[in-house]
C-alpha cells in the first residue's frame, strides 16, 4: 500500500441532535426555486463547502445512508397509494447533494460519490487523495448523514446526532516532512460513517495541517 502526504487547506464540520437550524441557505443559494428543491444533505454539503471556501473543482462525496429521507417519502406514497413526488424521485439518488453543489456553483468538474457503509468517509478520503494525486489539483472531500425520519428512534442504534457532516479541502504535498497518520477518537455521538473525516477536521483544528493517507 502506498501512503501519500496531504495538505489540508481548509476544514469544517457540523452536527445537531435532530435538525441543524442555520445552514445559511438563503445566502448560499439565492435562487428560491432551486433552494426549495434542496435535500437536507445538499444544504449541509453546501454549507460545509462554503465554510471551506470551495466553490468549484473536483468533489468526492461520501454517505452511508444518503437520501433516506426522500426514500421514505416515496415509500410512504407507494404504501398509501398516492402519487410519487417528482422532486422526491429526482432527489432519491446518492449523488443528489453534490449534483446540487454543481448546479449552484456551475461547477463542471468531476464528481465522485462513495457509499461503503460505516467506512464511507474513510473511502471518500482515499478517493479524494487519489484524485489529488492524479490531477495535481485541490479536491473537496465531504460526507454527510441525515437520518431524521419518522420513528427513527425505534431503530436508531448508531448515532445521537441525526444530522451531521464534515468536509476538507485537500491537495498533495510532496514536500511534507511532518505529515501524521489520522488519529484521535473522533466525536462522541457522531455516526461511524463520518468519523474518519471528523478526525481529520479535528486534527486540522488542533494545528495539524498535513496528514498521511494510505491508498
Amino acid at each position: 500500500m502506498k501512503k501519500v502526504a496531504l495538505k489540508i487547506v481548509s476544514a469544517a464540520k457540523i452536527a445537531a441532535p435532530v435538525k441543524i437550524e442555520n445552514l445559511d441557505e438563503k445566502r448560499i443559494v439565492p435562487k428560491m426555486l432551486l433552494r426549495r428543491r434542496l435535500t437536507r444533505n445538499a444544504k449541509i454539503m453546501l454549507y460545509l463547502s462554503d465554510k471551506c471556501n470551495f466553490s468549484g473543482g473536483k468533489v468526492v462525496y461520501g454517505s452511508c445512508y444518503s437520501e433516506i429521507q426522500e426514500t421514505v417519502v416515496i415509500s410512504n406514497a407507494i404504501l398509501n397509494k398516492e402519487p410519487i413526488s417528482p422532486t422526491s424521485f429526482q432527489n432519491s439518488v446518492y449523488n443528489s447533494a453534490p449534483s446540487y453543489f454543481s448546479l449552484v456553483h456551475n461547477d463542471k468538474d468531476e464528481i465522485i460519490t462513495i457509499s461503503s457503509g460505516m467506512h464511507s468517509s474513510r473511502d471518500a478520503l482515499k478517493t479524494a487523495a487519489l484524485q489529488a494525486l492524479v490531477s495535481g489539483e485541490k479536491v473537496l472531500c465531504v460526507a454527510t448523514e441525515c437520518l431524521n425520519i419518522e420513528r427513527i428512534e425505534e431503530v436508531n442504534r448508531c448515532t445521537t446526532f441525526l444530522e451531521a457532516g464534515a468536509a476538507v479541502v485537500l491537495e498533495i504535498d510532496k514536500d511534507a516532512t511532518d505529515a501524521q497518520e489520522i488519529k484521535g477518537s473522533g466525536d462522541d455521538g457522531i455516526i461511524e460513517s463520518l468519523q474518519d473525516l471528523v478526525k481529520v477536521v479535528n486534527m486540522y483544528e488542533n494545528g495539524t495541517k498535513n496528514v498521511l493517507i494510505e491508498l
